[in-house]
């Protein structure tokens, strides 16, 4: 079992209001869940279904290993909370990012703006020089990678330039995992097929539906993993624990009506809308916290 004081790095390469409550399903793991209905009904939520209540549901579960790794208080980076807008952006929620770390570090050590803003543009930057299929712009290295995919050199199966996040995670060694919103959707093609900025282009050549396609399983309620870098071959983050805040009903009327009832135009609404009351949630599940000996 790897300790806390190891680097992301050496994680990269290894093989290796309703009333609060917490639960443990293994003796070391750790699980809050709190369930409660808006006093005021919110009226983006209400246009969204008419007639239906809020009712809103936040679970935690973190593993045995994350909690290990967090006895020490070592320092973690929050990646910049991402928003969704109407076209399918992914672009960083600055406001609510201050607010989540604001939440977060005084339980979570947590490195600064900077780091995070650094660490997502390498991410960014790392999913364009994989150079995927029908890319939307050449780049001169990506020529260079397919003469060497010709001489049978290469061809890593991967969503990022993964020597790009090693060199990112070696200079940035103090830092031992990272919180991510969903840690699924930064594991997915999805990455390639968003644009990141009203002014920016896609990455890759796709229809609307395709993109829509892509982004739907990632909208309609807010998840957040604690990751360490996944070893090579695998997928680029493992999540040790994650927290989530669903919308009851909404959940309730998928399974009814099925995943494609409501589109995702809507579905990124509703992220939108449970945002402000995941961080409140969150300041909940912190206190909720078993105290580190």
């Amino acid at each position: 079992m790897m300790t806390s004081s190891c680097s992301m790095l050496d994680w990269f390469g290894s093989s290796q209001p309703e009333e609060s409550r917490s639960r443990a399903f293994q003796p070391s793991d750790w699980t809050f869940f709190h369930q409660w209905q808006l006093e005021h009904s919110n009226p983006a939520l209400q246009t969204l279904l008419p007639d239906q209540g809020n009712t809103l549901t936040g679970q935690c579960s973190f593993s045995y290993e994350l909690l290990k790794r967090l006895e020490d208080e070592p320092k973690g980076l929050l990646v910049p909370v991402i928003k969704v807008s109407n076209d399918l952006t992914l672009s960083p929620d600055l406001e609510n990012s201050a607010r989540l770390y604001k939440v977060l570090r005084g339980t979570f050590p947590l490195g600064g703006v900077g780091d995070s803003l650094t660490f997502y543009q390498t991410l960014l930057s790392s999913v364009e020089h994989t150079c995927p299929e029908n890319m939307t712009r050449d780049i001169d290295s990506c020529q260079f990678k397919k003469w060497m995919s010709y001489a049978g050199l290469g061809g890593d199966e991967s969503i990022y330039d993964e020597s790009r996040l090693k060199r990112w995670y070696k200079s940035h060694s103090s830092l031992n995992y990272l919180v991510m919103g969903s840690s699924d959707l930064f594991n997915s093609d999805a990455l390639l097929n968003a644009r990141y900025s009203s002014n920016s282009r896609v990455i890759t050549k796709q229809s609307p539906a395709v993109r829509d396609e892509s982004i739907r399983p990632y909208v309609g309620k807010v998840r957040f993993d604690w990751v360490i870098p996944g070893n090579k071959g695998s997928k680029p983050f493992n999540s040790l624990g994650s927290c989530t805040l669903s919308w009851k009903e909404l959940e309730e009327k998928r399974r009814i009506n099925g995943p494609g009832w409501l589109d995702t135009e809507k579905l990124a609404k509703v992220n939108k809308a449970l945002l402000p009351y995941f961080i409140e949630f969150m300041d909940e599940a912190t206190k909720a916290m078993p105290q580190q000996p």
